[in-house]
């Protein structure tokens, strides 16, 4: 009886067994069937089609200028920023290379694989020209690469700065060097017009004893070397003389100037029109005007604005110093001389207060009465 029970266990476990093995076979069998790789592989497009529209759109809404390339440089997409930047749509643009669409100046660099980053100028769809700071990444999938991603960052008014900053650091060396002043003035224009158009520009000086105004340092195209010209601005009351008198900047345009004109402000110097355009501001030292430095335009309204106020009265102010420091060289050289013949002690203990006080216009006057 035992051994019977004993028989029926072990053919009920195989049984089971065997059951369970047909029933995982049978499971085994169904994963492998075309419908299911079918299913598998459309869920993975899906995925796949999913992810790559993800990218592009944070590639679209990136807020830099954008552009993706093959691994040989044709333009496959580019992103809102870069349509902005450069007015280029990508329809435009898709199917060509940079170098035919930007006309870079530098086109070695969009084809040397070396060079990650670089500075060029580019050209928008209406040929102006943008300074640009261009970046290169590589594009890899499974280790190989796919495509190539550049970025465009205008950097003119960096450019713009950086090179503002070096014009007025040349600029203030010139003023403290031993130059003359004749020789000073061109030097300092041909650094101004580094940062800004000044083809009309005029250094005027007013002398307090004369009672005139001269202009040591000019350059007109109008007038070219036709001094009548520029004498009309020293005789009537030109803009000129109306800085002289408030000791202001000032930015006058044709209205501007109708204005001054009907408050009787000033005087008419030259014909004026609608396309004229003056920028003016005062010399001075130590509070009180001795000249103007003016820039002038005959054919653009609009060259000017506020924002170079500041500008021309750094160089104004450079200029006042050199002025003042080389009037102070010239009196001390003049005594110096008249004081060699009379070396006395009195004489010398006058020199060295002189120097010591730095009173040089009221110590002349008291030397030479």
């Amino acid at each position: 009886m035992k051994l019977g029970k004993k028989k029926k266990r072990v053919s009920l476990l195989i049984n089971s067994r065997t059951k369970h093995n047909h029933k995982n076979n049978k499971q085994s069998d169904k994963t492998i069937t075309p419908g299911t790789i079918i299913g598998q592989q459309k869920k993975l497009e899906e995925f796949f089609l999913q992810g790559r529209q993800e990218y592009l759109n944070l590639f679209k809404t990136c807020p830099v200028a954008l552009v993706y390339t093959n691994i040989d440089g044709i333009i496959l997409y580019v992103n809102h920023y870069f349509e902005e930047l450069t007015g280029f749509s990508e329809d435009e643009i898709k199917g060509n290379t940079l170098i035919y669409c930007l006309k870079p100046e530098e086109h070695s660099f969009f084809e040397d694989h070396n060079q990650t980053s670089f500075e060029t100028i580019i050209r928008t769809k209406n040929n102006s020209r943008i300074e640009v700071m261009v970046k290169r990444t590589w594009n890899q999938i499974d280790n190989r690469i796919a495509g190539m991603i550049f970025s465009f960052q205008d950097i003119s008014f960096l450019k713009k700065e950086r090179k503002l900053k070096q014009t007025l650091y040349r600029i203030s060396q010139l003023v403290h060097s031993e130059l003359s002043l004749p020789e000073i003035y061109p030097l300092v224009h041909e650094q101004l017009k580094k940062v800004i158009v000044a083809a009309n520009f005029y250094i005027a000086l007013w002398d307090t004893d004369q009672k005139q105004l001269s202009f040591p340092y000019y350059t007109d195209e109008a007038a070219g070397d036709d001094e009548i010209f520029i004498q009309r601005y020293s005789s009537a009351q030109s803009i000129f003389h109306y800085i002289l008198d408030i000791g202001k900047p000032v930015l006058m345009d044709f209205q501007h100037y109708r204005k001054m004109l009907s408050y009787g402000y000033i005087q008419p110097w030259d014909v004026m029109t609608n396309t004229h355009l003056w920028l003016a501001v005062p010399l001075k030292v130590e509070q009180k005007v001795i000249g103007v430095l003016a820039l002038q335009s005959y054919d653009n309204a609009r060259l000017y604005s506020e924002k170079d106020i500041d500008l021309l009265e750094f160089v104004a102010q450079q200029i006042s110093t050199v002025i003042y420091r080389k009037e102070k060289e010239e009196i001390l050289k003049s005594m110096n001389q008249k004081m060699t013949h009379v070396n006395t002690p009195d004489n010398v203990l006058m020199k060295e207060n002189l120097i010591k006080n730095g009173d040089i216009e009221q110590r002349k006057k008291e030397y030479l009465s």
